[in-house]
């Protein structure tokens, strides 16, 4: 017949912790120390790592960003832009080219818009205001349809003229479109800005990631939307996306150049060189600085838990260690090894217990300072379960070694130890 394994009692572990606090007080205070941590590095490790991870929608292997064209006059004219994108489109190798106000993973200049949805839900977003975007990007148009010509207003205003009528046609990331309309389709939807109707959704895009890369947390990555614009009066700098065939990318590259040079020249203000960059490139370096984090968090992590794992364990073998001759009276009385080794267990998950209580307080009182003084995000309440849980198993991975150590010990030895 097997026998199931019973949890030892209560009332004896609770007497040894009564009669011998000191061991226990330090590891209750090393695991609140611990939590307390572990809870905000967590965090904040999630809040840098997460926008690396999402998926930008943009191709990859064959999108160079054109930024940095600054006219020597003061401003680009619209003959001037449409000129140079006629140039560009020349270039063998190139596939689209789209003229832009907002170009992917850089910031030179920005713009956001303020969206209210029939919903009642009001978020901010990155604008793309371009001609062409969506091929030149690559990205992936899942519903509705891309920008058509009597989208583009003939004045150059980005939001609306005559024949538009004030209503400017938008193309929204899935997730931005899932936030203003949770009910329906966003298709045909209108949003407003300060009250006033202001842009009808065309279309819907896979993914595309905000440029304002202080803005990818709290869940707001994906909110960009796109604008058709090919009219860029008075424009200072200026950008270009270019897309190009996947094995001619360095080529088009070289040849940007020589058309900066033979058409351009003149116009671009001397001592400020173009950037051309392939897209690939430019996001690795928009990401250096989390990167950075990421690894100095990680580095957090990593040295407070095997901190712990290490004083649980030292803790644990040393106060095993002067129970040994109990230990051995136990054994000679008939408790087995798995007996002894519930029992340490048990006692230690009691003891890391009491380290969490005042280690989840300490955790949440931490991030409210950090929220006072330093602009830091709200913790959520579900990270001080999820991070209590992971103490608790990670005390209980610590103390295994001593305890197992100790229930191996034969009942004669430990009986005879003084």
């Amino acid at each position: 017949m097997i026998r199931l394994a019973t949890l030892p009692p209560l009332r004896p572990i609770l007497s040894v912790l009564h009669r011998q606090r000191l061991m226990p007080v330090l590891v209750i205070a090393q695991i609140a120390l611990a939590c307390a941590i572990l809870t905000n590095a967590l965090f904040l490790l999630q809040r840098q790592v997460g926008p690396m991870l999402i998926p930008d929608g943009i191709v990859r292997g064959q999108l160079l960003l054109v930024d940095q064209l600054i006219q020597a006059q003061g401003r680009w004219t619209t003959a001037d832009v449409q000129s140079l994108k006629q140039s560009l489109q020349t270039i063998p190798g190139v596939r689209a080219v789209a003229p832009t106000l907002g170009i992917p993973m850089r910031q030179t200049m920005t713009f956001t818009l303020t969206l209210d949805s029939p919903a009642e839900v009001s978020v901010t977003a990155t604008g793309f205001a371009g001609e062409g975007l969506v091929p030149a990007l690559g990205l992936e148009l899942v519903r509705g349809r891309d920008f058509e010509d009597g989208d583009y207003a003939r004045d150059g205003s980005l939001f609306g003229d005559d024949a538009r009528r004030g209503i400017v046609p938008a193309i929204l990331t899935e997730a931005l479109a899932r936030t203003l309309f949770p009910d329906g389709d966003a298709i045909g939807g209108v949003l407003s800005d300060a009250g006033e109707p202001r842009y009808v959704v065309v279309g819907t895009v896979r993914r595309l990631l905000r440029y304002q890369l202080s803005e990818l947390d709290d869940g707001q990555a994906e909110y960009s939307m796109l604008i058709p614009n090919r009219v860029f009066e008075d424009l200072p700098i200026l950008a270009f996306a270019v897309r190009t065939e996947p094995d001619a990318r360095e080529a088009v590259r070289a040849q940007i150049q020589a058309v900066f040079a033979r058409q351009d020249g003149p116009q671009l203000m001397t001592g400020i060189a173009p950037i051309i960059v392939d897209y690939e490139s430019q996001r690795s370096d928009a990401f250096n600085t989390r990167r950075a984090a990421v690894w100095l968090l990680g580095t957090v992590c990593l040295v407070v838990t095997l901190i712990t794992l290490i004083g649980i364990a030292s803790l644990t073998g040393y106060w095993i260690e002067q129970r040994i001759r109990q230990i051995g009276i136990r054994r000679a009385l008939g408790a087995t090894r798995g007996d002894v080794l519930r029992h340490f267990l048990a006692e230690n998950a009691l003891i890391v217990a009491a380290g969490l209580v005042p280690g989840m307080l300490a955790a949440y009182a931490i991030n409210q300072w950090l929220m006072q003084h330093y602009a830091m995000a709200r913790l959520p309440l579900a990270y001080l379960p999820i991070g209590a849980a992971l103490l608790w198993l990670l005390g209980q991975l610590a103390v295994l070694g001593p305890a197992r150590r100790a229930a191996a010990v034969p009942p004669a030895v430990a009986t005879r130890s003084a």
